[in-house]
């Protein structure tokens, strides 16, 4: 039996062939993972909106949404590590999947044994950086970056586009300090924001997450400097 260093992960399995998917849920389970089920990106999608995982392992060949687009809208918000199955052959197909985001792949047809192999081999430094959930102050507040929604005290706050793309690049970017300019660049690029509009956008986002200026738990002023999010990530 395969197993990470006595460490196993939270695996998210996207296979709408059922005897493929029950086959790779089994031998994953025997190897003590934690394994989830689901039959299409949708579902896939969904269900890591509610929880947080260490791998993908997704087939590329799925309904509707097809797993290209899958793997593109997890990578542009998360690190998580990926491992696509895929009928691609050729070098350059393999190459356009590793540009896609993907972290590695598997070529059917394949053995059950070799995708225990990756699992194995995943090195777990390698494992997700960027989480698709995000909680701080022992879940105080959540903020979930697939469906671009924030919770405070399990319930949900409702933040404008500009409001939530400021709380999300200063939270991922925590404990580090940011000037206004920053800010409008980074966040406010196809606006007409100017400085002053920022404290007023930090002014809300404070108000909804119930975030006190004077004895801040999320976002800290450092006059004459800019903003900080000095909010404890949660384990």
């Amino acid at each position: 039996m395969y197993t990470l260093g006595g460490d196993f992960m939270n695996l998210l399995i996207v296979e709408d062939n059922r005897k493929i998917n029950d086959l790779l849920a089994v031998f994953s389970r025997q190897d003590r993972h934690n394994v989830t089920q689901t039959f299409s990106a949708e579902e896939a999608l969904n269900v890591l909106s509610l929880k947080s995982y260490d791998v993908i392992l997704t087939d590329l060949m799925l309904p509707k949404m097809q797993g290209e687009e899958f793997v593109k809208k997890i990578r542009s918000i998360s690190d998580i590590y990926i491992i696509v199955i895929t009928a691609k052959i050729e070098i350059n197909e393999k190459l356009d999947l590793l540009s896609l985001g993907a972290d590695d792949y598997i070529t059917k047809p394949f053995s059950v044994e070799e995708v225990m192999l990756k699992l194995k081999n995943v090195d777990k430094r390698l494992l997700a950086t960027l989480p698709l959930i995000h909680s701080y102050e022992k879940g105080l507040l959540k903020i979930m970056s697939l469906n671009r929604e924030v919770y405070v005290q399990s319930k949900i706050v409702n933040l404008t586009k500009y409001e939530y793309d400021l709380l999300w690049y200063l939270a991922t970017n925590r404990n580090r300090i940011f000037n206004r300019d920053q800010l409008i660049e980074i966040c406010f690029s196809d606006s007409e924001a100017f400085d002053r509009v920022i404290d007023a956008y930090i002014k809300n986002i404070r108000r909804k997450l119930q975030d006190d200026a004077n004895n801040p738990k999320y976002i800290k002023t450092h006059y004459g400097i800019g903003y900080e999010f000095v909010g404890e990530l949660d384990d």
